[in-house]
């Protein structure tokens, strides 16, 4: 079975807006299908160019899924091109206008003439309530294929495309017959490895493992390895994963952090919570953007205790308790002060570790000695203080993810290096 997508609309063209739903859907279809994407479509908010998309796809495809320009607003144009694509008319659908006007009533919205626009759908078609939004789910075929209509709105897309569109999809390959492929990903993270340096410590393993596809993805300022495994049956397919993912992992070492939805803020997170251990971070050139990345983990209270942005020397000293006298003796980026920053934060904040960021993250600042782009960071813990420096390429805002992310990561090298401290009340004889 061939799946194609179409996704529309001219902030996915004009870079801004992301596409994350896709990736969404494409993992999701793998996972409880096996199937894989076979191509997708990006066109902008021109009804000549969107028909012309659909029709494509449906002479390629048996299933399209279609997102985007289901709003009530003028350049909201996907169901009536789905329309004319199938050469009939527009109808409002009566049960898709009641649920709009109950959910506005229920939130308190006044409803604009507008919002009718989104109970139309091309006749024939069958609609599918959404519960996380007004416009609907609608299917219609095209030709030979079912093509699927949701709106783009992250929340309400995910809703729609878990409830209902994969699964009719799974029931739509189990009606042919034919026990669906195999396939089985797995997403291992790594940061401080650069693309083509993963490529190339990858790259002696791929004959070794016929039955796995090797992939890269960069999302700066991680890179990641795709492994996805093939088997005529899932023992098949898990045990030639297995295999590869063991050998990829030994070969990556500690640069790689985790896998599939891991990130580094979360596997810092359990570390911690598992250990019953705390945090404190002082923040100079990335402003907080550790101790955000780090607040998004749910429970996070249990062992963030907090953190202090401190650009100006003053706050450093106040905040952080940097010596005065260090700051006057060293530039405010360098190794001493990153130190001290971490340093003084956890003594301050009383807990088990600190982190310490300064860096110049430009464009203007740096020095002979460093440069814009150095960045140092360091983090306390029980058996003393390690530091890092780095020299990272970019505009403000790279250097800046960088640096967040080369913090995350030296703390998570820290604390999975460092015996687990005895629980409260036990003891320890040393000999």
């Amino acid at each position: 079975m061939r799946v194609e997508t179409v996704c529309t609309g001219d902030e996915l063209l004009t870079g801004l807006t992301s596409d994350t739903n896709s990736r969404f859907f494409q993992e999701l279809l793998l996972d409880r299908t096996g199937l894989s994407v076979r191509r997708g479509v990006v066109v902008g908010d021109v009804p000549e160019d969107i028909i012309e998309a659909l029709k494509a796809a449906a002479t390629r495809a048996d299933v399209v899924l279609v997102s985007g320009g289901l709003g009530p607003t003028t350049d909201d144009l996907t169901a009536e091109c789905a329309a004319k694509a199938q050469g009939v008319p527009l109808v409002e659908s009566p049960e898709v206008w009641a649920h709009i006007e109950a959910r506005f009533q229920a939130r308190g919205v006044a409803l604009t003439p507008n919002n009718r626009r989104q109970a139309q759908v091309p006749q024939g078609a069958e609609v599918v309530l959404n519960q996380e939004g007004s416009a609907p789910l609608f299917i219609q075929r095209l030709g030979d294929a079912t093509v699927f209509y949701v709106p783009g709105v992250p929340k309400e897309y995910r809703h729609l495309v878990e409830a209902h569109v994969v699964p009719r999809i799974a029931t739509l390959l189990a009606s042919r017959g034919a026990p669906p492929p195999i396939q089985l990903l797995r997403r291992l993270r790594t940061v401080g490895l650069p693309e083509s340096h993963l490529d190339m410590k990858i790259r002696p393993l791929m004959e070794r493992h016929p039955a796995v596809t090797f992939g890269y993805r960069t999302r700066a300022p991680e890179n990641e390895l795709k492994l996805l495994a093939r088997g005529a049956s899932a023992d098949e397919a898990q045990a030639a994963l297995a295999k590869a993912e063991t050998e990829a992992r030994a070969v990556l070492g500690r640069a790689c952090f985790g896998a599939d939805d891991d990130t580094l803020e979360t596997v810092v997170g359990r570390a911690l919570s598992k250990r019953a251990e705390s945090l404190a971070v002082a923040e100079s050139c990335t402003a907080g953007l550790v101790v955000s990345q780090l607040a998004r983990v749910p429970g996070a209270s249990g062992w963030l205790r907090g953190g202090a942005v401190a650009y100006v020397n003053e706050v450093k000293v106040k905040l952080a308790a940097v010596d005065a006298g260090l700051l006057a003796k060293h530039d405010a980026v360098s190794q001493p002060v990153g130190q001290a920053l971490a340093e003084g934060i956890r003594k301050q904040l009383g807990s088990t570790w600190g982190v310490g960021v300064t860096g110049y993250a430009g464009p203007s600042g740096g020095t002979s000695e460093a440069p814009v782009g150095t960045v140092f960071v360091s983090v306390a813990g029980p058996l003393g203080t390690v530091n890092e420096r780095h020299r990272f390429s970019g505009d403000r805002e790279r250097v800046r993810s960088f640096a967040a992310a080369a913090a995350l990561d030296l703390l998570r090298r820290s604390v999975s290096a460092a015996p687990e401290r005895p629980a409260a009340g036990s003891s320890s004889t040393k000999g």
